[in-house]
């Protein structure tokens, strides 16, 4: 779901940028519509859009965003997906850390230099653990205490209250998956102390 919301947002960016942002006048806009969308439908959009009090919102978000630091490069690609993907890579699918999940959605994909604030950001993390720190306290140290209602790289609808019930139901798994293999462990040495004893009577019986 959060996936779909942020692509209908990505989609009403570019709509507003191209067909909005870009033209002075409501003939413009309206000659140089986007073909998907009818022609009443973009004038309520034109009309919305030019709200004062819309316009004055959309600048301060505009705003907020130019100030942020160490944005993340992974596009419409949900942190979710991008932890999904990182638990399957490792051995032992265990959940990546904050750590891990930060230096991959900075780095991104395709390789392009990170600029010297992000870079000194992964720098200090790298550092702290390599004094021997969990990459937990070494994001602690880095980025201060997590702010109530979010936890940081982990995507917008994750809490630390789900957090810590996905990890307990984590644990919980873990523990059922240990004793189930250890009672098939078990019960193997059992049937091969069986066989022996079998084998035994058998030998003696001849």
């Amino acid at each position: 779901m959060t996936g779909v919301r942020e692509a209908w947002k990505g989609y009403k960016t570019r709509i507003k940028g191209k067909h909005f942002e870009r033209y002075n006048n409501i003939e413009d806009m309206l000659k140089n519509r986007p073909l998907d969308i009818p022609e009443v439908q973009f004038q309520k959009l034109i009309a919305y859009w030019s709200i004062p009090s819309v316009k004055a919102l959309s600048r301060l978000n505009s705003e907020n965003r130019k100030k942020q630091q160490h944005q993340h490069r992974m596009g419409p690609i949900s942190f979710a997906r991008v932890r999904n993907e990182m638990r399957e890579m490792n051995e032992n699918k265990e959940d990546p850390s904050q750590v891990d999940v930060f230096v991959a959605t900075r780095t991104g994909r395709k390789g392009k230099e990170l600029d010297s604030g992000t870079q000194a950001v992964i720098d200090k993390l790298k550092s702290h653990q390599e004094a021997g720190d969990t990459s937990e306290k070494a994001f602690t140290a880095v980025f201060g205490k997590e702010q109530p209602g979010r936890v940081r790289c982990y995507g917008r609808t994750i809490t630390k209250t789900s957090l810590q019930k996905e990890r307990e139901i984590a644990k919980i798994k873990q523990q059922h998956a240990e004793t189930i293999s250890s009672m098939k462990t078990e019960l193997h040495e059992t049937k091969d102390r069986v066989q022996s004893l079998e084998d035994l009577v058998k030998l003696l019986l001849q």
